[in-house]
């Protein structure tokens, strides 16, 4: 019994010295600290440099290149009435790591794109009755541009609209951003 558990764990020792690590992508803060890494497997969103977007499975990731693996589906109607899909083709996409421009981590692409966009409309609604009140009192002279009342919601306006443009300068739109830079990290070469 002892022989075979010292040959069992041989094995195991042997097989897990053995293994390959893959290579791996990773998305990091400008300070290096990591926020996402990305393996085969895992499902990725990016846009490249011309623009593009891509959202697809991870297939390998190898010699500074990112592989990734599309399905093409056909929907049909199965015997009991309702729609079944099913795999007709597969076929993978290669590219270099540096012609992806940003990588779309979930938190940008959800919660940031709703402050920008909430950003946008604070800054067009408050700057915006700026812009008429002034111009109405420029050009209809029986109302008092510099009023107590007139002045007080003029600041408001302008608070909430210089509010706005924070918000729509910190959570911009991903592809805009360079919150974060994307490294590749080489595992595969055996070190001397």
């Amino acid at each position: 019994m002892l022989r075979l558990l010292f040959i069992f764990f041989s094995f195991t020792i042997f097989l897990g010295a053995n293994a390959q690590v893959p290579d791996f992508i990773s998305v990091r803060k400008k300070n290096g600290v990591p926020v996402k890494n990305y393996y085969a497997g895992i499902e990725i969103s990016l846009i490249t440099h011309d623009g593009r977007r891509y959202d697809a499975l991870i297939d390998r990731i190898a010699n500074d290149s990112i592989f990734l693996r599309y399905y093409t589906l056909h929907a049909y109607t199965n015997i009991f009435g309702t729609t079944s899909y099913d795999t007709i083709t597969t076929y993978t996409l290669g590219m270099h790591y540096k012609n992806i421009k940003t990588i779309l981590v979930p938190k940008i692409s959800y919660r940031d794109h709703y402050l920008a966009t909430l950003g946008r409309f604070a800054a067009i609604g408050g700057f915006g009755y700026d812009f008429l009140n002034i111009f109405n009192g420029l050009v209809q002279k029986h109302d008092p541009l510099f009023d107590k009342r007139n002045t007080r919601n003029v600041a408001i306006a302008t608070g909430v609209g210089a509010a706005g443009l924070f918000l729509n300068r910190k959570y911009r739109r991903p592809g805009n951003s360079s919150k974060y830079k994307i490294v590749y990290v080489n595992l595969s070469q055996s070190t001397p």
